[in-house]
């Protein structure tokens, strides 16, 4: 009888559940098609600001972008005096309301079932140089002063009397002489950036470095022949390091570059990654070719910075013993595939007092040992050299004793950035910051808006000053 029952239930279920979805798949269409209005356009045809300041309007990123004058100081109460749009199209906004335009609004168009979106935005005129590049080489820039200094080695092999300059200004600009163009830089160079009412002028000052005061040293001829993770961390450090230039190891191997006033040496490598500290040697002749020097540089209190792969220049320096090789190491030279989401990866750190992690950005929310270092939509290329807690390695201390270091950054199963004493015995100036993590990365091959990611600027200029000082 139980058995029945069950069975005249479920047979009463499944009618009904049938004929509720006769009954509404008759509602939504008798020939299968949908009764929702989807045939009208939710076009904006026209806006205007103010009675004089109109929008261009870019369709495919649903953009009305407003540009008033460089001074123009009013965003916080504009008028809508022309709205144009589809025919039998609604909007959220009408003629005559004042909007606070500080920040973007949202503009909804409606036509029947059909919904758009645009983004409203005023920005005032601009003229402002962000980035200038000189045959590879990355000026500072002082915005305040309107002028950009770049240093190059005498052996750079740079034509400054007609150098190629690259130049990256604000949204509208315009700049003369425009970009890819070629200067004669033997003396200050001047470029006008233009944006409708903005107007800046930058004056261009190279200087030869005779006796460089930090280097960042690769394989490469020039900045422009490195990989584009290894070309990205030089422009920022030569931009960034007074007195910084790029070198490469044949230079320093051959004598060619004065090392009397170094006192700080960056070395990043990104390229397949090493097992063992024999296949570095290997797969690194040039730079084992420099060794003597770069030795001599530690010895007498340089500070140095190395970076992935070239975590294992600190055995040849003599700063660990030779079998203190990370354990567990991945990636390739290419530009990676590992794009970031909302939440970009985050590394976490050991001793959050320690100088390297002052002033730099925290995630919201995240713990106080945790700092994020990448971006959304950055893509990583997650080279990686680092140690794991595996036998004999079994715990931190194991790994810091192996050493002769500290652990910088990690947990309990793993080490990924460490730190060696200098020749004398101290933590600080003259040591060796190691950072084998694959997040330690400086270029994306996909386009992202720089947040958390000068976290690592950050994190080499606090470097500089505590190997330096």
């Amino acid at each position: 009888m139980i058995i029945m029952k069950t069975k005249i239930k479920s047979l009463l279920f499944a009618v009904i559940v049938c004929c509720g979805l006769t009954a509404v798949l008759t509602a939504c269409s008798k020939d299968n098609t949908s009764d929702m209005a989807l045939g009208g356009n939710c076009m904006v045809e026209e806006l205007e600001l103010n009675g004089q300041y109109k929008a261009s309007i870019n369709l495919e990123k649903r953009l009305l972008k407003v540009k008033v004058p460089v001074d123009f100081t009013q965003t916080g109460d504009m008028t809508i005096t022309s709205l144009k749009i589809s025919a039998g199209a609604t909007a959220n906004f009408k003629v005559g309301d004042h909007l606070n335009l500080q920040a973007e609004k949202a503009l909804r168009v409606s036509n029947g079932d059909r919904i758009m979106d645009y983004r409203l935005s005023v920005r005032n005129d601009e003229a402002i140089l962000k980035k200038f590049v000189l045959e590879g080489v990355m000026g500072a820039i002082d915005e305040d002063a309107k002028t950009v200094d770049i240093s190059v080695t005498a052996n750079s092999g740079i034509d400054l009397s007609n150098a190629t300059f690259e130049v990256e200004c604000s949204e509208d600009a315009v700049c003369y002489p425009a970009s890819g163009t070629k200067g004669n830089f033997n003396e200050p160079f001047v470029i006008t950036l233009t944006d409708n009412t903005a107007k800046s002028t930058y004056t261009v000052k190279v200087k030869l470095i005779e006796k460089p005061v930090a280097l960042f040293v690769g394989e490469a001829d020039n900045v422009e022949k490195l990989n584009n993770e290894e070309k990205a961390a030089a422009k920022w450090f030569t931009g960034n390091i007074p007195g910084a230039a790029y070198v490469s190891w044949k230079d320093i191997a051959s004598g060619n570059i004065s090392l009397d006033e170094c006192k700080f040496v960056f070395f990043l490598r990104h390229c397949a990654a090493y097992g063992n500290y024999e296949n570095f040697k290997t797969g690194e002749p040039d730079a084992m070719a420099a060794v003597p020097a770069m030795k001599q540089l530690w010895e007498k209190g340089v500070g140095f910075v190395l970076g992935r792969s070239a975590v294992n220049y600190a055995i040849a320096l003599g700063a660990a013993p030779e079998n203190a090789f990370p354990n567990n190491c991945w990636g390739s030279g290419g530009d990676g595939s590992d794009l970031m989401g909302d939440e970009p990866w985050r590394f976490s750190i050991f001793d959050t007092t320690h100088p390297l992690w002052q002033n730099l950005k925290k995630f919201p929310g995240a713990a106080d040992n945790s700092i994020c270092a990448l971006d959304k939509n950055y893509t990583i290329c997650n080279t990686t050299s680092q140690f794991h807690t595996w036998a004999p390695l079994n715990t931190v201390a194991d790994v810091e004793a192996l050493l002769g270091g500290r652990a910088l950054i990690g947990h309990s199963e793993e080490v990924a950035g460490w730190e060696l004493k200098s020749k004398d015995g101290n933590y600080g100036k003259g040591g060796i910051i190691c950072i084998g993590s694959g997040l330690f990365d400086w270029h994306s091959p996909t386009e992202y808006t720089s947040n958390y990611h000068d976290n690592w600027g950050q994190v080499m200029l606090n470097a500089y000053d505590y190997l330096t000082k």
